[in-house]
């Protein structure tokens, strides 16, 4: 189940400036609210100073946006009746709602179910995407009790403030939180979401991350003998990241070195 996820964090919302460490535990899906599709709306009133939400990612028909890193606490559950709060245990994202109803009490009303089915499956779609992605990297286990939950069952586990979402949207489609765990745990099963998304772009950012993470290893004792030769030869000069004994040598550094070792051979012999 492939996901299009970008990163547009919030850096401005006081959440992320507080940058509190979250250790997840769990998953908490969360709805607007409001008939608003568009998630830029949300960002665009959210990445300042003064507004006390903050979730970790926003879902919408396109894919998903994440607006916190994953292991920063966020602010959407509020205190349920115990006194205790999922900020400190769960990643939470919003659910971007369709356009054309309004509220009551709560309630939607003029919400059309028919001509929102197609909208509703990409959320629920990219919904378990996210998720799964989000289980798969924490170890978690969205079958077992209270990890992947809704703010309504937030609330009557009494972690969350007196919220309905998402079950008063989800099950208008016939939707339960219970089957949404059973496809959450289908679709890590079927695969990571990692191999089904990679792209060109993505492999490339990886294999950057991946050598500059080589770069930074030290060297082993046995060869200190040697580097001590190359670097006080000027065969083995180093940048601005040192000498980087632990990434792999291009062709175009191996003949920089052999050709280093040529001139330093020549100068013995010249002196012969």
């Amino acid at each position: 189940m492939q996901l299009k996820l970008k990163e547009q964090l919030l850096t401005q919302n006081d959440c992320y400036r507080e940058g509190r460490v979250l250790k997840p535990q769990g998953v908490m899906v969360h709805s607007t609210g409001v008939a608003q599709p568009d998630p830029q709306v949300f960002l665009r009133g959210w990445n300042k100073p003064g507004v006390e939400k903050c979730v970790h990612a926003f879902v919408w028909k396109g894919g998903a946006i994440q607006t916190l890193p994953w292991t920063t606490r966020g602010w959407h559950a509020g205190t349920g009746t115990t006194g205790r709060s999922a900020n400190n245990t769960h990643l939470s994202f919003e659910c971007c709602e369709p356009a054309g109803h309004t509220y009551q009490g709560g309630t939607m009303v003029d919400y059309d179910v028919k001509a929102n089915e197609g909208y509703v499956q990409d959320i629920y779609r990219n919904a378990v995407a996210l998720t799964a992605r989000l289980c798969r990297e924490f170890s978690l286990d969205p079958l077992k009790p209270g990890v992947v939950i809704c703010h309504r069952e937030g609330y009557e586990q009494g972690i969350a403030s007196g919220h309905a979402d998402v079950l008063h949207w989800w099950p208008k489609h016939g939707i339960t939180m219970d089957q949404f765990r059973r496809d959450v745990a289908q679709a890590m099963a079927g695969g990571t979401e990692e191999d089904e998304d990679m792209t060109q772009e993505r492999f490339d950012q990886m294999m950057e991350q991946y050598l500059a993470q080589r770069a930074k290893l030290a060297p082993a004792d046995w060869s200190a003998q040697a580097r001590k030769w190359a670097e006080q030869a000027g065969i083995v000069a180093g940048g601005a990241q040192g000498q980087r004994y632990g990434s792999f040598a291009t062709r175009e550094e191996l003949v920089q070195m052999l050709s280093r070792l040529d001139q330093l051979l020549s100068q013995g012999q010249s002196k012969k």
